[in-house]
């Protein structure tokens, strides 16, 4: 008889897989922990939250995780040509979509299906919204997808997710300690900084043991990590942008999770990144007269912006 793996092995095996060099360290927590993992109805809004006993979240949610995560992997088609352009030519970015003729379709494309995963937080239940035809639906099998560029989504949408799980866990040790920061706040913040090191830190020795080049291990991780900052600012009220006494300015958010990363100035990391940061910047009807000679130096100014 088989027996099915519980809701909480399932995020467990999930955490271990994004994370393997630090595969005992999770199971070693999660036992010390203890804690549960509780997967609620679906509803309106998006459920990811946790306290000193279980990670609570709904389906709903996981699958907004999929689908922003497919639709904003399209970013890259939209922005990368005049991003690209602009960089090499030194004219200000705004210029160089303007003169992006081929952008049109792809732009229109995206919006959609950003549109249709911005949908989803409004639905009681995903099968409320027209799902994207070009999209495939949430699997938990990477080699049933069939396309190198889903499979490469479906590696960052995992990553994402598990950093956000990592970041509720570190709530469950805080409140279990307590030991939480002095304000909300304070406390997301932390959050952010510990999913983000978990991720990150020991990656040399896990890549010379495996025969990966460290700077490709970190790059891929890097890149999750920014899509979990781009699905966070989603979920994230536009009224509590600025911050309020539960959460701080989302841009403290993104600075945490994407700034600061010692990746070579050629990493796709850097491309990548800027056009999430470009996507997000044109919702908000931003301005893009932005000057830079490298994707890099794009990525520290678009930040800069958002604030």
């Amino acid at each position: 008889m088989t027996t099915e793996p519980s809701d909480r092995t399932i995020i467990l095996h999930l955490l271990r897989g994004a994370v393997p060099e630090r595969a005992d360290e999770i199971s070693a927590l999660w036992s010390q922990y203890g804690h549960a993992v509780e997967v609620a109805p679906s509803t309106k809004g998006v459920t990811m939250n946790a306290d000193a006993r279980r990670i609570q979240f709904d389906t709903k949610t996981i699958d907004f995780f999929w689908l922003l995560g497919f639709s904003t992997w399209r970013a890259v088609e939209v922005y990368a040509p005049a991003l690209e352009f602009a960089t090499a030519t030194g004219i200000p970015l705004n210029h160089a979509l303007g003169i992006d003729d081929e952008r049109g379709q792809y732009k229109f494309d995206y919006k959609q299906r950003i549109d249709c995963a911005q949908s989803l937080v409004a639905a009681e239940q995903t099968a409320e919204i027209s799902w994207p035809a070009d999209i495939p639906k949430p699997t938990s099998d990477r080699e049933s997808l069939g396309d190198v560029e889903h499979m490469a989504a479906f590696d960052l949408v995992a990553l994402a997710l598990a950093f956000s799980l990592l970041h509720e866990f570190r709530h469950v040790m805080y409140c279990a300690d307590n030991s939480s920061p002095s304000t909300l706040p304070e406390e997301e913040i932390a959050c952010d900084i510990y999913a983000r090191d978990f991720m990150t830190s020991g990656l040399a020795a896990y890549a010379k043991q495996h025969g990966h080049k460290f700077a490709e291990v970190h790059q891929k991780r890097a890149m999750g990590i920014a899509l979990a900052a781009v699905v966070i600012h989603a979920m994230t009220p536009t009224h509590a942008h600025w911050g309020n006494r539960q959460y701080p300015p989302i841009v403290e958010r993104l600075t945490a999770m994407i700034g600061g990363y010692s990746l070579p100035a050629g990493s796709s990391f850097w491309l990548f990144t800027a056009c999430l940061l470009i996507a997000l910047m044109r919702q908000d009807d931003r301005p893009l007269d932005i000057v830079a000679n490298s994707t890099r130096e794009m990525v520290e100014i678009l930040l800069d912006r958002l604030r």
